[in-house]
């Protein structure tokens, strides 16, 4: 059955208006043999022993603290915006759960970020971003990232529910991000999904594979990711040329609360972030919101 995800992540759900600011991201769940042969020849299509796999175009936006500020204080992150399309196939042994993830993309202005902000600030009449001409340059991106999942590892029954604990490590390399990660999620619920929980976060692109339940169920999770970043080009500024940037920190975390509603065919998630301080001077950690809802078609 193919389906539809829809996801957005937003400060605006923390109550701020900072650093990462805005991400938004559609992606389905199809069938590799309806893919023209072409694609399927290529990675990570060929790689896929599922029969679906999941493909996605997002845009994220990422801001200073102060944004009537012009030029940007250059002590915080940059303006930088980011279009990319991704593509992510899975294979299962047993227990243990494969993904492998390939994303394409732009930063810099052909990535629209001013122009999405802008009509997003309208609709919440707020003042614009006066920074915007500092934003990093145009470069192509890309990004290859492999996790390896031991869902429902632990499990045991409580007042009619289920309690389970799944475990993850993973690698993501390219000229977006580089690091390594590792993360463990719990969650408790009736009928639980055999996913991982409504829509994995990370530094990179979220993927999103719903496949649907059996019946009506719902759980509550709470998740951490722990990484080592090598690259993150948001805050070391572009590649191959000068632009605006900040020191990195080489070590973060994000701690997730969240909820999450289940049907055969729709899932409807909240997910609340704690991401640790990304740059070196930064005052606090950042905090923001996820919506995620999935569909059949």
């Amino acid at each position: 059955m193919p389906f539809a995800s829809f996801t957005l992540e937003n400060d605006f759900f923390a109550g701020y208006d900072r650093h990462y600011t805005n991400g938004v991201q559609i992606a389905f769940v199809t069938d590799a043999a309806s893919a023209p042969a072409a694609l399927r020849a290529l990675p990570p299509l060929r790689w896929s022993a599922d029969p679906q796999v999941v493909v996605a175009v997002g845009q994220r936006i990422y801001t200073p603290t102060d944004t009537w500020r012009a030029p940007p204080d250059p002590a915080d992150r940059p303006y930088a915006g980011w279009l990319y399309l991704l593509a992510d196939v899975r294979t299962r042994d047993g227990d243990v759960v494969d993904h492998i993830t390939v994303t394409v993309g732009t930063v810099g202005p052909a990535a629209l970020g001013r122009q999405s902000q802008r009509i997003i600030h309208r609709l919440l009449d707020e003042r614009p971003s006066e920074g915007w001409d500092s934003q990093l340059r145009n470069e192509a991106t890309a990004m290859v990232g492999f996790e390896r999942a031991w869902p429902a590892l632990a499990t045991t029954n409580v007042l009619g529910g289920k309690f389970d604990t799944s475990l993850r490590a993973g690698a993501t390399f390219g000229t977006p991000f580089t690091y390594a990660s590792a993360g463990a999620v719990v969650r408790y619920g009736r009928n639980l999904p055999v996913d991982l929980p409504a829509t994995h976060i990370s530094l990179g692109p979220s993927r999103d594979g719903f496949r649907g339940t059996s019946s009506f169920g719902w759980y509550a999770w709470a998740g951490i990711d722990a990484r080592a970043v090598a690259r993150n080009v948001f805050i070391d500024g572009n590649t191959f040329r000068d632009s605006a940037s900040v020191k990195r920190e080489p070590f973060g975390f994000d701690a997730q609360l969240g909820i999450a509603a289940t049907w055969p065919r729709a899932r409807i998630g909240f997910t609340y972030v704690h991401r640790s301080k990304e740059f070196e001077g930064q005052g606090s950690g950042d905090r923001f919101g996820q919506l995620a809802i999935s569909f059949a078609y």
